[in-house]
């Protein structure tokens, strides 16, 4: 008994020279050309100095010396407690 081949047939190719001669989609009106940048979208963010920015910042340094003091002195407590052989 014959047994019919499992393998699809390949589909046909498009030749290139149809892809690329096709026309291009025109762009809507109010879309922008791909590459530019508008005008918002050139100025860099800059964060203002002020009491409530400078708050979080503060606070998490602050917190950041906490624990690595907590981190360091505690090493060192543990350490003397271990016997040096």
């Amino acid at each position: 008994m014959a047994m019919p081949p499992l393998a699809r047939k390949p589909a046909s190719r498009r030749l290139t020279s149809v892809l690329y001669t096709s026309p291009r989609p025109a762009l809507e009106a109010d879309e922008a050309a791909p590459g530019t940048v508008e005008a918002w979208e050139l100025v860099a963010p800059v964060r203002p100095d002020t009491a409530h920015v400078r708050a979080p910042r503060f606070l998490d340094l602050a917190g950041e010396l906490a624990t690595a003091t907590l981190i360091i002195a505690g090493g060192v407590f543990a350490y003397g407690f271990m016997p040096v052989a």
